[in-house]
């Protein structure tokens, strides 16, 4: 007897086939989806940042030097890479609790591997990943990808033997409750909050 964590890592063999009559998610819906998380993201960022200069301030006993501020205004490189991983902490620990984010619960979306089963941590982290190939050139190349077959699989998916769905096409009990939604918000923004953090640690640090 198997044991499923609540992130779903499985070491098993390549999937089955895809799960017969279900179809994907076309790409403007996702699109807007993926907007509404990067929403999210913005605003857990500006949340994480008056938070980081409250603390500073009555660590310093209400007075911040005027360089660390200036530090804190431009985050440069240390900053964009770790908003990136901010991100992509966001989607894959969301995807594995639930199968849907912020954003693609509003659109009633789910992933969910090809056999239909609920997306898995493996899953995850890979479509997540594959997601910097197909947002090149503005999303023109997942756009491209994802008109190849029914299941509208961007190069992501493909890698991550994973598709995106309407939740109502999925069956009942490959669908994760509400309660893994809430569980998962939780722990994606505080993955996300955390990286923001150290980022802001380390710029002042430096």
């Amino acid at each position: 007897m198997s044991i499923t964590p609540m992130f779903g890592w499985d070491n098993s063999q390549a999937p089955v086939a895809v799960e017969e009559g279900l179809t994907g998610v076309s790409f403007w819906p996702r699109a807007a989806a993926r907007i509404i998380d990067l929403g999210v993201h913005y605003l857990v960022s500006v949340f994480c940042g008056i938070l980081f200069v409250m603390m500073l301030v009555v660590a310093s006993g209400g007075h911040v030097a005027p360089l660390v501020l200036a530090k804190l205004r431009h985050t440069g490189v240390t900053g964009f890479v770790f908003s990136l991983l901010g991100i992509v902490a966001y989607h894959v620990v969301f995807t594995t609790v639930h199968g849907s984010t912020v954003g693609k619960i509003i659109f009633s979306m789910v992933v969910v591997q090809e056999d239909g089963s609920p997306c898995r941590l493996k899953g995850a982290i890979v479509r997540e990943l594959g997601y910097f190939v197909d947002a090149l050139f503005f999303g023109i190349i997942g756009y491209m990808s994802m008109k190849r077959t029914p299941q509208e699989q961007r190069y992501g998916d493909e890698w991550a033997h994973t598709m995106v769905c309407k939740r109502s096409k999925v069956l009942p009990e490959n669908l994760r409750h509400a309660e893994r939604f809430v569980i998962g918000l939780l722990f994606a923004l505080i993955a996300d909050a955390a990286l923001i953090i150290t980022s802001l640690l380390l710029l002042i640090a430096a």
